[in-house]
């Protein structure tokens, strides 16, 4: 019995390590020859789409603008769609992802770094094309909406 069980392990222990040797070419794509901060820094031209309370889509041309901050792993982040009201300034961390970057700024309560007032996320795909959305409150004549922000634009 002791014997069917060291043969057992290692035959287990052989077969994980073959695992582990696997080739992993995931990563070939991604040029770390800068900072995530700098590479994504640009500004995106594109469509806004804002949805009401009442589901009803208006979509709007406008910008986002990535500005490489001082400090690694940290972007300015412009939200600008002059038509929508919408005019945002915030910081955000940005990183190198599988084939672009990811930005995030999950802090909104009485943040100054987050002039949007509201969580966000975002990614840069390898082509290039920024995709970021978000919930914010604005007022519509005397009532205060609730809208729903998505944005896709290229540098």
């Amino acid at each position: 019995m002791k014997k069917f069980i060291y043969s057992a392990l290692v035959v287990l222990t052989f077969s994980f390590t073959l695992i582990a040797c696997g080739s992993d070419n995931n990563d070939e794509n991604i040029n770390y020859s800068t900072t995530a901060e700098q590479a994504s820094a640009g500004t995106y031209n594109g469509t806004w789409t804002r949805i009401g309370d009442d589901g009803k889509a208006v979509d709007f041309s406008g910008t986002v603008t990535l500005t490489a901050g001082s400090t690694t792993g940290v972007t300015s982040i412009a939200f600008s769609c002059p038509e929508a009201k919408l005019e945002a300034t915030s910081l955000a961390n940005v990183w190198n992802a599988k084939h672009g970057f990811h930005f995030l700024n999950q802090i909104s309560d009485n943040n100054p770094d987050n002039g949007l007032g509201a969580p966000f996320a975002g990614e840069i795909d390898e082509n290039g094309v920024l995709v970021t959305s978000f919930t914010i409150s604005q007022r519509s004549g005397r009532t205060l909406v609730k809208y729903n922000f998505s944005f896709t634009g290229k540098k």
